[in-house]
C-alpha cells in the first residue's frame, strides 16, 4: 500500500468554496482542511490518497465545467506528503451539533449523554456525504423536519435521491415515518449508510440500493434529494415520477443565486416553503392543490 498522498492548497472565494469542495470530493479527493480565512476567501488542503488521480487535472477541469473567473480560484501549490492516520484527522472536526429542533448529530466516539429531548443521529465517517455539518444537509434536515411535523395528514413513506450516509432516512425514521428507501450511485456509500442504520439501531427498518431514481416505480409522500444542481438536473423527470399527486419534494444542495434555476427545472411544482443557510438554499416543492 502507498504510504504517500497529494497535498493541493488553493485559494478560493467563499461564493466557490463548497461547489469546488463538492468537485474534488467527485474527482476521489479524501479529504479538505481550511488553512486561513479572509473576508472573501479561503485557502484549502485538499488531499489526494489515490496516488493516480492527478491533482493539477482536477484543477483545469474545474474551470471547464464551471464559469467561475481565474481569480475566484487560484493555485498555490501540490506537494507528495506521507500519509496520516486520516480517521483521527476527521475527529479533530468532527463534533456533536444541534440541528433544527430535534436532532443531534454526532459521531460514535462523542454522543453526549444529555439533551433527551433531541433525537441523536450519529454517523460514522466514511465515503457517504452526510456528516451533519454541511449547510446543505442542515437544510435538508430543517426542511424535512418542518414539513413532516407541520403536515395536515399523516406521512408514511420517503425516497433519498443521493441518501450518502443515511442521515436523512435516520431523521425520518425519528419523525414517524415508516417506509424508507435511500439511493445512491456509489456503492461505498451504501456502505456506509448501512453501517449508520446498524450504528444508529435500525438494521432491516429501510432499505438503501446502489442506483439513480430510475430504479424506483412507487409513489412515496416525500422524495427528497441534497444533491447539487447538476446532479439534480439529469434526474429531475425521475424525482418527480416517484412523488404521489399529494406529495413533496424537498431539495437541498443548491445555492440561493440557483434557486431560480430550480423552479425552472420543476415548473410543474410550486415551492411550499423555502430555508437558507448561509449561501445555501433549500426548498420543499408541491403540485398546485
Amino acid at each position: 500500500m502507498d504510504n504517500t498522498y497529494q497535498e493541493l492548497t488553493v485559494r478560493v472565494t467563499l461564493l466557490w468554496e463548497d461547489i469546488w469542495g463538492a468537485y474534488c470530493f467527485d474527482c476521489g479527493a479524501s479529504g479538505i482542511e481550511t488553512k486561513d480565512e479572509e473576508n472573501s476567501y479561503k485557502i484549502l488542503k485538499i488531499y489526494f490518497t489515490d496516488m493516480s488521480i492527478n491533482a493539477s487535472h482536477v484543477f483545469d477541469s474545474f474551470f471547464q465545467q464551471y464559469p467561475l473567473e481565474k481569480e475566484d480560484l487560484i493555485w498555490i501549490n501540490s506537494e507528495i506528503q506521507h500519509n496520516k492516520d486520516w480517521l483521527m484527522e476527521w475527529k479533530r472536526f468532527f463534533h456533536p451539533i444541534t440541528v433544527g429542533n430535534k436532532f443531534i448529530v454526532c459521531p460514535p466516539w462523542e454522543v453526549p449523554d444529555h439533551r433527551d429531548e433531541c433525537h441523536k443521529i450519529i454517523i460514522n465517517p466514511g465515503n457517504g456525504f452526510g456528516s451533519g455539518s454541511h449547510p446543505s444537509t442542515v437544510l435538508a434536515l430543517r426542511l424535512l423536519e418542518a414539513y413532516v411535523e407541520g403536515g395536515d395528514h399523516p406521512l408514511k413513506s420517503i425516497l433519498d435521491v443521493g441518501t450518502g450516509s443515511g442521515i436523512l432516512l435516520i431523521a425520518s425514521k425519528y419523525l414517524g415515518l415508516k417506509q424508507m428507501v435511500g439511493l445512491d450511485i456509489d456503492l461505498p456509500s451504501i456502505y456506509d449508510a448501512q453501517n449508520n442504520f446498524t450504528i444508529n439501531q435500525m438494521t432491516g427498518e429501510m432499505i438503501s440500493l446502489c442506483g439513480g431514481p430510475e430504479c424506483v416505480n412507487y409513489p412515496f409522500d416525500i422524495v427528497i434529494s441534497n444533491m447539487m444542481l447538476h446532479e439534480l438536473v439529469p434526474v429531475q423527470n425521475e424525482l418527480v415520477k416517484n412523488m404521489r399527486q399529494t406529495g413533496a419534494l424537498i431539495l437541498s444542495g443548491f445555492y440561493r443565486f440557483q434557486k431560480e434555476n430550480i423552479l425552472q427545472c420543476f415548473s410543474d411544482l410550486q415551492p411550499v416553503l423555502e430555508m437558507t443557510h448561509d449561501e445555501w438554499c433549500g426548498v420543499v416543492m408541491k403540485y398546485s392543490s
